[in-house]
């Protein structure tokens, strides 16, 4: 690379300059496209699930079944849709201490504490469902099998929930450990 070529680059970098709205655009937290899409599919998991638990009774015969996994079925879809709540607001409103590291500290503290309620809510709803659907049913060996085997992929989904949650918190140790 010859002298005048790098001048010209140098000259070409302050050529991007934002307005003081823009960077402001850009550093607000509700603007980031992740926490964009969480909103997306909490809006559309929270709506099927209210239409679910509106119409199950009368659309999946749940007059028929016992009343324990009635009760079941709505606890387990309420504590769901509260926990995807509670997991959004917390990533809505991370940053509130005066720098970033305590924040990050108390971020990690608090999704450390969420970790376990986040992984074990939609793995509670599925086995409830599960069992809503299978309560009247005459098992045969191959049903049995099918039971299990959904059963086996819950588990397996909220393994990989926990193991990519546990990565984010280790994403958030490293950035704690490269401040020091």
């Amino acid at each position: 690379m010859d002298l005048d070529q790098l001048k010209s680059n140098w000259e070409q970098v302050g050529s991007g300059k934002k307005s003081q709205d823009q960077l402001l655009m850009m550093t607000k937290l509700k603007n980031h496209p992740q926490i964009k899409r969480m909103r997306l599919r909490f809006a559309i998991e929270g709506i099927f699930l209210l239409l679910f638990t509106a119409g199950y009774y009368d659309g999946f015969d749940g007059v028929d079944k016992p009343l324990w996994v009635n009760i079941l079925l709505v606890v387990t879809a309420i504590s769901y849709i509260l926990t995807r709540l509670s997991g959004w607001l917390l990533l809505k409103n991370s940053v509130k201490m005066e720098n970033l590291k305590v924040s990050l500290i108390g971020f990690q503290s608090k999704l450390k504490r969420m970790v376990i309620s986040v992984v074990t809510t939609p793995l509670l709803f599925g086995f409830t469902v599960i069992s809503f659907f299978s309560v009247s049913v005459d098992f045969t060996k191959s049903k049995y099998v099918i039971v299990a085997g959904m059963m086996l992929l819950l588990v397996a989904v909220a393994y990989a929930s926990a193991k990519d949650l546990n990565q984010k918190i280790g994403m958030i140790n490293k950035t704690l450990a490269d401040f020091n």
